[in-house]
């Protein structure tokens, strides 16, 4: 995959999209882009019946409703209108009007979500949501981080551009700082500010790779993570802090979306090796060069295993072997692997990192 290639990034947005959705996306539409800070929201609710209606159900509803605070209004469906939740902002107030349907039933259908009057709590709480982040609602638990199709396509994009830098040795803030990351993604960094003075380690980034994978690799080596964030009046900011397994982040890296071959070609080129106790360290350093596929360690997994890296070493008898599988056979042996990813911008890259023991089968 090649930098430039509309078609090629395309397809690698698409594909991060459905890695970081775990059920159908909702989409929301927001007519007026927040141009300044909003300071107040009003959400007010329609909610349509059929020609029968729902006089008692109506009721019940109205007067939970009245206890959110929310205006109510129930009426019947004109021709065949759909439920969706719709933002306007004028200047720095919101409104927000979701239109929703009340089956006889009892029950409200709007957005992809279901209530009843047992559930009202839940309502409740989705209603808080839409007064304080408007349309879209909490993005906690969504799909992309809780942004928009168009919000995570231009942050994709620039974290997709290139990082022609060595960072290593270099203080992590300052590294963060060599990414240029545009003023309009702020960073907001979380209660770590004493892991931001170590130093990348070597053999951290790769020249090159895109500002995301690069971000990740990092803050990952500091035992760190980031994740965009969505806040109230719809800006997106990008959270520095500890990893966190409840906590989802940007990934270090993304999965192929071709064959390996076809992803690094360069990778399966076959060529004479010979090793008798090399240097581990070296003959990685040697096969990024020979492959222009960088190798990137895992600092941060390697660390809890308690190897030593400088001490490892490679022996192969002679033989004809393509890089990647020369790979395999020098990580192996110390109970590492090679996982081949690809960065934003679809540029391939191979990550070191300890061979995780798979889950005991349960018959």
């Amino acid at each position: 995959m090649t930098r430039g290639n509309p078609g090629m990034k395309n397809a690698l947005l698409a594909l991060a999209l459905v890695l970081l959705t775990n059920r159908s996306a909702i989409l929301v539409a927001q007519t007026v882009k927040p141009r300044r800070a909003v300071s107040k929201t009003n959400v007010r609710v329609e909610l349509i019946t059929d020609r029968r209606g729902a006089p008692l159900a109506a009721q019940r509803w109205a007067r939970i409703f009245q206890r959110f605070r929310v205006p109510l209004r129930v009426r019947r469906e004109l021709g065949s209108e759909r439920t969706s939740v719709e933002e306007q902002t004028t200047g720095s107030l919101r409104r927000v009007t979701v239109i929703g349907r009340l089956e006889r039933s009892g029950r409200i259908l709007v957005a992809g979500k279901t209530f009843s009057p047992a559930n009202s709590t839940a309502l409740g709480k989705w209603l808080e949501g839409l007064r304080t982040f408007g349309a879209r609602g909490d993005p906690k638990g969504q799909p992309a981080f809780g942004l928009s199709q168009g919000q995570f396509q231009e942050l994709f994009e620039t974290l997709a551009q290139p990082v022609k830098a060595d960072l290593s040795g270099k203080p992590l803030s300052e590294a963060i700082r060599s990414l240029q990351i545009p003023s309009s993604y702020p960073l907001q960094l979380g209660p770590v500010t004493d892991k931001t003075t170590s130093k990348v380690p070597p053999r951290t980034n790769g020249y090159g790779l895109s500002r995301g994978s690069t971000l990740a690799a990092i803050l990952s080596a500091a035992g760190l993570a980031f994740h965009p964030r969505r806040t109230p009046t719809g800006r997106v900011e990008l959270v520095i802090g500890a990893r966190d397994a409840a906590t989802r982040s940007w990934p270090l890296g993304w999965p192929p979306r071709l064959t390996r071959l076809k992803t690094a070609p360069s990778l399966f080129k076959i060529v004479p090796v010979n090793l008798d106790k090399s240097p581990l360290l070296e003959v990685i350093d040697a096969i990024a060069v020979k492959t222009e596929v960088p190798m990137l360690i895992d600092h941060r997994a390697i660390g809890t295993s308690r190897l030593k890296l400088n001490s490892l070493t490679a022996t192969v008898p002679a033989k004809k072997t393509s890089w990647f599988q020369l790979q395999k056979t020098i990580t192996n042996p110390h109970h590492l692997t090679r996982d081949l990813r690809i960065d934003e911008s679809g540029k391939p890259f191979v990550l070191v990192t300890v061979i995780q023991p798979k889950r005991a089968r349960l018959d």
